[in-house]
């Protein structure tokens, strides 16, 4: 059996981060592979789940992270949501890195750079991560699986970066056109753009997890339900969004949160939900709004009605999966133009970008 390992984001508390990694892992362990998750996190990753560290690399953010995990209890519901995710639901692998230092005599037959905004610098502390670009360890094959760039530009002193460490590389897949046309040229293999790695299981795969759900029954018989990651939560316009469809639907407004800060309107706070609570709720839902990447892309694989809200600092991902399922009007949806989606349709288009991204997956390794 030929074993797989990966680096990816996987400690952050954040279930996009969650959902990626575990499907990530999950996906080569159902085609036969030995998987483990290369227990490595970067300088940032493990900050953000501090009490007290430097939010968003600025001075300023010492104060910031401290008061949003004292007075709004930011660390105490990120514990609570994810205290145990890391052992019910990883393998990993038994050293545990830092540093590409000491990642020399790491080795797998395959290494993979798994998915999420992996070669965006400002999600790795100002720098591209040479673990992140597979620069470290022994194997017969390197391969990127949908990595991802964020909506941000391959800026001039990285591109020499690329070009050196993709020369390593066997395949390079990742997530959206703008990707590929930033990379492109500073290869000498394709770039192949597949799914995210959540689509690569399907809707039962994800209920299966809602065993472990600590929420024994949905708090309403309808609702709709917000899940927000950026800024712009806090503007008048999606505000608005949200109690318009509140009001025309005639349910009440469920916010994930990880924080008592009010933000998003709403009836109700779900505090500290767990990865198996949110699929669940979710799943319960009358409408999810938000948006999270893989708050829209976990709808789309439920099958459930969404509104995508446009995340201004990273819309370009969101932007093409809606494009590519036809789906698009879904951004930002005013409830005068709202409709209900034909998921026939849908399925039938992600039915074949699944089978794409596998077979490409399956051939590359």
């Amino acid at each position: 059996m030929k074993s797989v390992g990966i680096v990816t984001f996987f400690k952050s508390y954040n279930y996009g981060v969650w959902l990626q990694a575990y499907a990530t892992q999950t996906f080569f362990e159902k085609e036969g592979y030995k998987v483990q998750i290369i227990n490595y996190a970067n300088k940032l990753e493990k900050q953000t789940i501090s009490y007290f560290f430097k939010e968003k690399n600025r001075v300023s953010g010492y104060i910031t992270s401290f008061v949003k995990s004292i007075l709004f209890g930011k660390v105490k519901y990120y514990k609570k949501g994810f205290a145990n995710h890391m052992n019910e639901y990883y393998k990993l692998s038994p050293n545990e890195y830092t540093d590409i230092s000491e990642m020399d005599n790491v080795s797998y037959d395959i290494l993979v750079a798994g998915s999420d905004q992996l070669w965006n610098p400002h999600r790795t502390y100002g720098d591209l991560d040479p673990v992140f670009l597979l620069q470290f360890g022994k194997c017969d094959k390197r391969i990127s699986l949908s990595t991802s760039l964020g909506s941000d530009e391959v800026r001039v002193e990285d591109k020499s970066v690329f070009a050196i460490a993709f020369k390593k590389f066997s395949a390079i897949s990742v997530r959206e056109d703008f990707a590929r046309n930033q990379l492109r040229d500073l290869c000498d293999i394709p770039i192949k753009v597949i799914l995210d790695p959540t689509f690569l299981l399907n809707r039962a795969d994800w209920l299966a997890i809602t065993k472990k759900r600590s929420i024994k029954q949905a708090p309403t018989k309808g609702y709709i339900l917000t899940y927000f990651v950026s800024p712009n939560k806090r503007s008048s316009k999606y505000c608005n969004i949200i109690k318009d469809y509140s009001r025309i639907l005639g349910v009440p407004v469920l916010a994930v949160q990880f924080s008592r800060a009010k933000s998003t309107p709403y009836n109700k706070m779900i505090l500290g939900a767990s990865i198996s609570d949110f699929i669940y709720l979710i799943e319960n839902s009358t409408l999810m709004i938000t948006d999270s990447f893989h708050g829209v892309a976990l709808s789309v694989n439920l099958g459930k009605e969404f509104v995508a809200i446009e995340n201004k600092e990273n819309p370009e991902r969101v932007k093409y999966l809606l494009n590519n399922l036809g789906l698009i009007k879904r951004m930002d949806l005013l409830v005068k133009d709202y409709y209900k989606i034909e998921y026939d349709c849908v399925n039938e288009k992600l039915d074949v970008l699944r089978k794409d991204s596998r077979n490409w997956i399956i051939g590359s390794i």
